[in-house]
């Protein structure tokens, strides 16, 4: 397998991996690109932190006290032998209430300024409390607009501590592929093999669009590995 491409400005990749009261785990990732010196491994442990308590102060107040976050993972892929650091402390959500079936999610679309024909920038995030649900397919109509400002708080209280000297941090998203190539493999069938770009090409991420209608992670819900 080829290597993944770096990409064409400084980044950190961030990893929540989170639990919940049935025993399911769940992950969700996202980039930050940096404008300072690349993170030792205490920036990165740092950062992590920062990131489970900036969870604790916003994200918590959208989701259910039956998830919690078990650990944030913060490595730097500006180079190939980036530094890395963890955060174990252990967040709940604070809705209270019956709780939604493990295999839900919340679905927040990354709005970027680059236009282009294919899938958008997201992020699924665990559940609320089920009464937040106005049927089985979608959420009420207001909690879209109430979960943006709990994910607009959450990277903004990011921002807005400097870790080490690591400079601005910004949201990011980051493309690694373009295009496809046909691959055979040894049954004789025939697949499209997604092909990394030469340079990931990286846009900032400018507003948050939480759908309507609930998501679902059925297939990844107990994939904790990236």
């Amino acid at each position: 397998m080829s290597v993944p491409p770096l990409p064409e400005v400084p980044c950190v990749r961030c990893s929540l991996d989170y639990v919940n009261t049935d025993g399911f785990l769940a992950g969700s990732r996202f980039f930050l690109s940096y404008t300072g010196t690349s993170p030792s491994p205490g920036d990165c442990q740092a950062l992590a932190l920062l990131i489970g308590q900036a969870w604790e102060a916003n994200m918590a107040n959208g989701i259910s006290d039956s998830w919690s976050l078990a650990e944030v993972d913060v490595i730097d892929i500006a180079s190939y032998t980036g530094s890395s650091g963890q955060s174990i402390a252990t967040y709940a959500g604070n809705q209270t209430g019956a709780a939604m079936p493990a295999q839900c999610a919340v679905n927040t679309e990354f709005g970027i300024a680059r236009r282009y024909r294919g899938g958008k920038p997201r992020m699924f995030w665990p559940t609320p409390a089920a009464s937040n649900a106005a049927n089985a397919a979608q959420w009420t109509s207001t909690f879209p607009s109430g979960f943006d400002y709990y994910v607009g708080g959450f990277f903004s209280h990011i921002y807005g501590t400097p870790v080490g000297n690591m400079g601005s941090l910004q949201h990011v998203n980051i493309s690694f592929y373009q295009g496809f190539k046909n691959v055979t493999n040894t049954s004789g069938r025939t697949r499209a093999a997604p092909t990394y770009r030469a340079i990931a090409l990286v846009d900032p991420v400018e507003s948050y669009i939480t759908k309507l209608e609930i998501g679902s992670q059925r297939r990844r819900r107990v994939a904790t590995t990236y």
